[in-house]
């Protein structure tokens, strides 16, 4: 399968928040984004193995889902790359939690990327939200 990244080199490139902050508060990311007509949000945060995700970060993702209301959730996923300069394929990296309805529910055996995702579309009857 063709990679979707268009350029290898901006894809390296850093945002530095510097001077846009105010106190603790400055600019944040949210990893990867999928909506399937207005109907189903999955929001994600990928992290290393382990690594949790900073609280900013939470509140965040939580504020999203929370505002958007029924289906919607976010996603903490885990990789296991030690190598900066390997890519992460998303596809095959775990879910380890989730956020859905107020709560996080963390999963003790992780769930595969592409089922987890798949049982979302499931879940919301959302044909086009399968992988």
């Amino acid at each position: 399968m063709d990679s979707l990244i268009r350029n290898r080199n901006q894809i390296k490139q850093v945002i530095d928040f510097t001077g846009v902050q105010n106190g603790n508060m400055h600019p944040s990311d949210i990893d990867f984004v999928l909506e399937f007509d207005n109907k189903v949000l999955i929001l994600g945060e990928v992290k290393r193995k382990y690594n949790k995700i900073p609280t900013g970060q939470k509140l965040i993702l939580e504020r999203i889902v929370d505002k958007w209301g029924e289906g919607a959730v976010a996603l903490k996923v885990e990789h296991n790359y030690k190598d900066d300069n390997t890519n992460i394929p998303l596809e095959e990296c775990l879910v380890t939690a989730r956020y859905y309805k107020g709560d996080w529910t963390f999963f003790k055996e992780p769930k595969n990327f592409i089922s987890y995702i798949n049982k979302i579309g499931k879940h919301f009857n959302c044909d086009k939200c399968k992988f």
